[in-house]
């Protein structure tokens, strides 16, 4: 007998509940400690009803890494006109979008340098945070290049500048506490801005 349309709608919401927790627990106790039994106990359901959702804990882990991407700050991140005729204002309404999103994925991103930092340990998740990666400096890499074609930008290596950009929301995130990124997120559109060469 097929689910309803509730039942489904119930099984969908009871995984993200179990994924959500489980990127927690993931960033904050690393995969080393963290457990199915530590996952199924913060989601609220059985030991077992983990598995009808995730085959194992290597399978968990990578949708705890890759879905907030695909689902979620892929489309985000990349949503920026990089061949912009008023490639400035471009330019300033991404760095804004850019902080805005990395002020609000801490947890998320203590998950992303637990994967870089022991990337041969965690192959699959890292290969699809690389191709994202390179996705995502080649697009800044063209607004960068469309700043200096429009003589907004000082000339630079674009290819460097662009990965200095990306370093940059990187630490700045990891750096402050969410309190200190509640007051802060606003003026550090300024030294992002400085990064990528604007003329005076």
């Amino acid at each position: 007998m097929p689910l309803s349309d509730k039942q489904i709608k119930m099984m969908e919401q009871k995984r993200e509940k179990i994924l959500q927790q489980a990127i927690i627990l993931f960033a904050e106790q690393g995969y080393e400690s963290t457990t199915i039994a530590k996952v199924a106990k913060a989601s609220g359901v059985s030991f077992g009803s983990v598995f009808t959702y995730f085959e194992n804990k290597d399978q968990l882990f990578f949708h705890a890494v890759t879905e907030p991407l695909e689902k979620v700050y892929k489309s985000e991140l990349l949503d920026f006109d990089p061949d912009a005729e008023d490639s400035l204002n471009e330019i300033k309404r991404m760095i804004d979008k850019h902080i805005h999103i990395f002020t609000e994925m801490h947890t998320y991103l203590q998950l992303v340098v637990q994967v870089i930092g022991q990337h041969t340990k965690f192959p699959e998740p890292f290969k699809v945070l690389d191709e994202f990666s390179a996705e995502f400096t080649q697009k800044i890499n063209q607004a960068i290049q469309n700043g200096q074609k429009h003589g907004v930008l000082e000339d630079s290596d674009p290819v460097i500048t662009a990965e200095a950009y990306m370093s940059f929301l990187l630490g700045m995130r990891l750096t402050f506490t969410d309190f200190a990124m509640s007051g802060l997120w606003d003026q550090l559109k300024i030294p992002a801005l400085r990064l990528l060469n604007p003329k005076h």
